[in-house]
């Protein structure tokens, strides 16, 4: 299996991020940063989707 681009991991988290009803505040994916915003619930949905993800 090949590896994921930067514009490819981006659009994924995008998507997982808004699925939850979330925005993304900031993102630095050479910093590992990204902040989130949303329901206390999403926010903990989408972060656990999120760490599946990003491993």
């Amino acid at each position: 299996m090949e590896e994921l681009n930067d514009l490819q991991i981006v659009q994924i988290i995008g998507t997982i991020v808004t699925r939850h009803g979330c925005e993304i505040i900031e993102m630095d994916l050479n910093n590992y940063i990204l902040d989130i915003d949303g329901p206390a619930e999403a926010k903990r949905e989408c972060a656990k989707e999120l760490q599946i993800f990003l491993g």
